[in-house]
């Protein structure tokens, strides 16, 4: 199915059909202790709605896990799973999504509803949704990110580029932090994740980790394939004093086949003592480990021309390359090009509330603690 006819079919879903499930959902009450962990992209819970999830286990909150990858499960499967979120959402006490969600936004949601979105980027980058055609185009009805009650955010400084991509209320944007960021201050995950890696890869053991995660091009369910033939003269040029790591994003994967890593990127980024990546939030997450950072970015000067970012990408701190043939020197001399007070202004700037207590501090700001949840953690 192209771009435009999907687009056509979400119109359709979200001004017709949804609402209407949704109006027979209402014949019961709400229920304040029911809360739902919803996603359409993924069978399990997203890793940026993973640390809130377990915690809700661990309270008296009923807590119902709505996720599903809709884009591999088939049309039939995809519509059954939707009608069943919107009837358990036209009652539920809160609803917690980390992605655009079509359900959601389908119809006017009931007052007593908490609508929370645990945005999975940190930072601001890349433009998206409502201010990029890409995302969202002119032609379309309706409003993908209605009925939120909040936005988490992972500082205060990023507020503005939610504002303008969802067309958000600025009173609900939120610089809490990402919860999902809090692991990366413990050092029993990072450690964690080192011996899992090595468990699986053994021959790296003693040598540098270079871990290559680029982002997608174009729209998310119609992404442009980008050309990794490279990959292969990289990895001879950096010689056998290193390992290069491939984490392509999820939606290129899916287009791509196997991965040649099937361990999560959040859990490799504790491993890699560089990251070469592009327009991609993970450049965010990995600011938190105060690591060297490698931007690959053949087509920055297209981005610029054509308006693509928030911010100037040379405040990114870091190596920009954009030729191949300078990429391998790059990432050997990151480290000795490493300006780590630079890393720390940045950082500070983006993901300052990003700090090791954004869960307590989401927690405290939704009274779930009032509400007879239970943070021990």
């Amino acid at each position: 199915m192209n771009f435009q006819l999907k687009q056509i079919v979400k119109i359709a879903m979200q001004n017709v059909f949804l609402p209407v499930i949704y109006r027979i959902g209402t014949v019961r009450k709400v229920d304040q202790k029911l809360m739902i962990f919803a996603d359409f992209h993924k069978d399990e819970v997203p890793y940026s709605m993973e640390d809130l999830y377990e915690w809700a286990l661990d309270s008296d909150f009923h807590v119902v896990r709505m996720t599903k990858d809709c884009d591999s499960s088939g049309y039939i499967s995809g519509l059954v799973y939707m009608v069943k979120f919107m009837l358990m959402y036209a009652r539920a006490g809160y609803v917690f999504i980390c992605d655009n969600f079509l359900p959601v936004a389908s119809c006017k949601k009931r007052e007593e509803t908490v609508v929370v979105q645990m945005w999975h980027a940190g930072g601001m980058l890349k433009k998206y949704a409502y201010d990029t055609p890409r995302d969202i185009p002119k032609f379309y009805k309706g409003n993908v990110f209605r009925n939120y009650s909040l936005i988490i955010t992972s500082d205060k400084n990023c507020n503005s580029a939610y504002i303008s991509g969802m067309r958000a209320d600025p009173r609900i944007v939120q610089g809490l932090g990402l919860s999902r960021t809090d692991r990366f201050y413990s050092e029993d995950y990072k450690q964690k994740c080192v011996r899992q890696f090595y468990d699986r890869y053994p021959e790296a053991k003693e040598k540098k980790i270079a871990l290559f995660a680029p982002t997608f091009r174009g729209n998310a369910s119609v992404p442009e394939i980008i050309d990794t033939s490279f990959l292969k003269d990289l990895e001879k040029s950096l010689g056998d004093e290193w390992i290069l790591v491939t984490k392509m994003h999820p939606h290129l994967q899916k287009h791509i086949g196997k991965d040649a890593c099937p361990i999560p990127t959040e859990q490799l980024l504790p491993v890699a003592d560089v990251l070469i990546s592009d327009y991609s939030s993970v450049i965010y997450d990995y600011l938190l480990l105060e690591r060297p950072i490698v931007y690959y970015v053949p087509d920055l000067q297209y981005y610029i021309e054509n308006d693509q970012f928030y911010i100037d990408y040379y405040e990114m701190p870091g190596t920009i390359v954009e030729s191949q043939e300078d990429l391998a020197t790059a990432i050997q001399e990151a480290q000795q090009n490493f300006d780590l007070q630079r890393l720390r202004v940045f950082k500070q700037k983006y993901m300052g509330a990003c700090d090791g207590h954004a869960l307590e501090r989401l927690v405290d700001y939704l009274g779930l603690m009032q509400n007879n949840g239970n943070y021990s953690k």
